[in-house]
């Protein structure tokens, strides 16, 4: 499934604000790179939905609003793959 233009923002967005605001708590690196290796094995596991869910709990911790379509299975991994990976890119500074 390819990801548009405004889902690839979507997902680059919600990982920066969710990233900043997990980093900026104590210990919040190794609290993020827990969520992100989760995300990561679920999604290589074909568990989209548990994947689904660390993403909300993620997206509520920071308090920022998910607007992605949950309807369609194969988009939502595609995307939730790229938000892991722009996830994965932040911890490790570089840039996406």
């Amino acid at each position: 499934m390819e990801i548009t233009v405004e889902q690839y923002k979507i997902a680059v967005n919600n990982a920066t604000e969710i990233s900043q605001m997990i980093l900026d708590m104590e210990g919040g690196k190794f609290i993020l790179a827990m969520f992100v290796e989760m995300l990561q094995d679920l999604l290589a596991e074909g568990n989209v939905s548990g994947a689904a869910s660390v993403m909300r709990k993620l997206h509520d911790v920071a308090e920022v609003s998910f607007k992605q379509d949950l309807s369609d299975v194969e988009s939502l991994a595609t995307w939730l793959l790229l938000f892991s990976e722009v996830l994965d890119d932040i911890l490790d500074g570089e840039p996406f």
